[in-house]
Formats: structure tokens, sequence, C-alpha cells
């Protein structure tokens, strides 16, 4: 049986619990970016035949690009709205619990040099696309943002400041997530190594530890790596190509013809052409995977 524990009658906006029942309650507690309402869950309980439905969860990784500078002025108001279909990670609450999306609100925390800008990354055209059914069986993908501006490869190595709050972030999901998470982790770097001359036999191995580290710590982990052909990096762009083809689970996201804010930065159409690229490449990467166990 499911019941709601609010008795009365649900409003848009509202929020309610659900209990009791079996697993395969999950794909009817999904939300809708329309209704904007949304539910918590007691418990998990599973049963024999019992199919759960494995969340979706989105890890934005690297240098600002991951945190955004599409402005978020060209928004529409359905996009700066909350949307309960992406459940963002709060990053300052100091307890890192998941809550709607909404642009210019919670998209884009202690992220340095980006913290309360006003722009976005992915995440915006990422709602839409999961408003429009674009993950088949999810009404709603679960989100972490970790990547910090101006960042170079060197600064991700193990134990530093930005990996050490990488952990912190992705240690707090686990006991607010249904079971046996799908991790798909967007990952855009190399912009800051180049201007600073980073050699790129020092860059690929650094990459290829950072991402192999990543996958350690999220097992079963997709990564897609954005290139840089919009902004001319044709040799970062091969490299990351050479990185793609060596490491397992790992995929190039060709950005040509992705608009710019600025030379090194996409902008709000950019970001909806590349989204849509990263999510189909995403649900191709999904398809390949074996079921869980």
């Amino acid at each position: 049986m499911i019941r709601h524990t609010n008795h009365s009658q649900p409003q848009s906006g509202s929020a309610f619990r659900l209990s009791g029942g079996p697993a395969t309650w999950l794909s009817l507690l999904m939300l809708t970016c329309v209704t904007g309402t949304a539910y918590t869950v007691e418990n998990f309980p599973t049963a024999t035949g019992a199919s759960v439905v494995r969340p979706l969860v989105f890890v934005f990784n690297g240098e600002s690009n991951s945190g955004g500078k599409a402005p978020n002025s060209e928004a529409t108001p359905a996009e700066l709205a909350p949307r309960s279909c992406v459940q963002i990670m709060n990053l300052t609450s100091g307890r890192f619990q998941f809550e709607d999306l909404q642009i210019g609100v919670n998209n884009l925390r202690d992220h340095v040099r980006l913290s309360g800008h006003p722009s976005h990354a992915w995440e915006l055209e990422l709602a839409n696309l999961v408003a429009e059914g674009k993950f088949p069986g999810y009404k709603q993908v679960y989100l972490i943002k970790t990547g910090q501006g101006g960042s170079t490869i060197a600064q991700w190595a193990e134990g530093s400041a930005y990996w050490n709050k990488f952990i912190q972030r992705i240690d707090a999901a686990p006991a607010q997530l249904p079971p046996n998470p799908q991790w798909i982790i967007w990952y855009s770097l190399g912009i800051n190594d180049t201007g600073g001359g980073t050699p790129k036999a020092t860059w690929k191995p650094a990459v290829i530890d950072h991402l192999q580290r990543m996958k350690k710590k999220l097992p079963g982990a997709i990564i897609l790596m954005t290139q840089f052909q919009s902004m001319g990096y044709t040799e970062l762009s091969q490299a990351i190509a050479e990185i793609v083809a060596s490491e397992p689970d790992v995929y190039a996201i060709d950005s040509t013809g992705d608009t710019l804010a600025d030379k090194n930065h996409w902008g709000y159409q950019g970001y909806k052409t590349l989204t849509r690229k990263m999510v189909n490449v995403t649900n191709q990467a999904l398809n390949k995977k074996p079921a869980p166990r």
C-alpha cells in the first residue's frame, strides 16, 4: 500500500512522505518538473523479484566550465524556476542535502571564482532534457557539482584541497540515495593547463590518474570529457582523444559548433547543444553497461 503522511491535498511545490510497499515504488516516486512536488522515502524495502529503479547521479568535475559562465539572464522563466527533476546537492548548508535545482539560487556554490555568479553550466539543459523524457524511466536525477574555477590538473592530486573537497561531497551522497547508484561524471579540464604551459607529457598521465581515482571512488562510473574544438584548442582536444582511447568507460565529447560566452567558456546556447550531445552519449554508454546485480 502506498500512502502519504500529509493528509491534505498536495499542492504544486508541496512535499509529502511516502511509506509502506515494495522497492518497485521507486518508479512512482520520481518527480516531474511541471508540478514541483517533492517526495521523500522512509525506507527502500526489497522483495523477491522486485526491480529497484537505479538512481542516476551526475557529478560535474573540472575547471570553470564545469561550474559555468553561461548568463542566467538568457534563461526563460521556466528554466529559472525550481526544478524537482534535478536534485542538486547543497554545498554550503553543512548537511550536503539534495534539493530542487534552481538556477541562480543553488546551482553555483563553493566554486572558486564563480560562487554566486549569475551563470550556469550543463545543469540547466540537463533539467530540460530530464523533463523531456530523454532518460527513459527517469523523471528525476541527482547532481553533485565538484569543479573549481581556474584549476589545473596538479591541483586535483590525491590529498589536495580540491580532491579532499570532492571526497567530502561524494561521501555525503550515498546515505541520501536509493540503492546502487549509477554514477555519471561530466568532466571539463585542460584550458588552464594549456594557458599555464603544462606539458602534454605531464598533463596526460596526471589526468588519467585523476580519472582512475574518480572511477575507484565511484564504482561503475562512466566519464564524459569535453573537448575544446569550439575554443580552438586542437592539441588539447587531441590529447583528450588519446586518453579516451586508452581508458575504459571514458568518452570524448566534440564541442564543434557549441557557441561561446567568451573565448574560453561556453554560452547559454552553447551549453544547450553541448549538453544534448552529452546526454546522447550518456544514454549510449548506459545502454552498454551490464545490468546491476
